[in-house]
């Protein structure tokens, strides 16, 4: 398996990585985010370390942050309107990997 340039990896990383950082802040409080971000930073860096994207990449990218800020922003609205127990941070901060390596991933293996 490719590493430079493969996207889907990065993405399935960012996503479990999302997961990993939920249960993580829940266990170990805001430790749990920087817990969380190792396995997203290693992925990361196989992914672009001396990997120039082309255009259809970079669109792809764009598009996928474009949709992620939208869906989180729902996200974080129905947990401010429905949940109000829960803690938000936590959930912000994961739903944003979450959400990113689930639209990345479709939009990768998709278009």
């Amino acid at each position: 398996m490719k590493l430079k340039g493969n996207y889907v990896f990065m993405f399935a990383i960012q996503f479990l990585a999302g997961v990993v950082t939920y249960f993580a802040c829940i266990k170990f409080g805001m430790v749990g985010i920087v817990i969380g971000f190792i396995p997203f930073l290693v992925g990361m860096t196989a992914v672009q370390k001396n990997y120039t994207p082309d255009e259809r990449e970079m669109a792809l990218l764009q598009k996928s942050n474009s949709y992620e800020s939208m869906l989180v922003a729902v996200i974080m609205a129905i947990v401010y309107m429905f949940f109000p127990q829960i803690n938000w941070f936590f959930i912000f901060v994961s739903s944003i990997s979450i959400v990113r390596g689930i639209i990345g991933i479709v939009l990768f293996t998709v278009f």
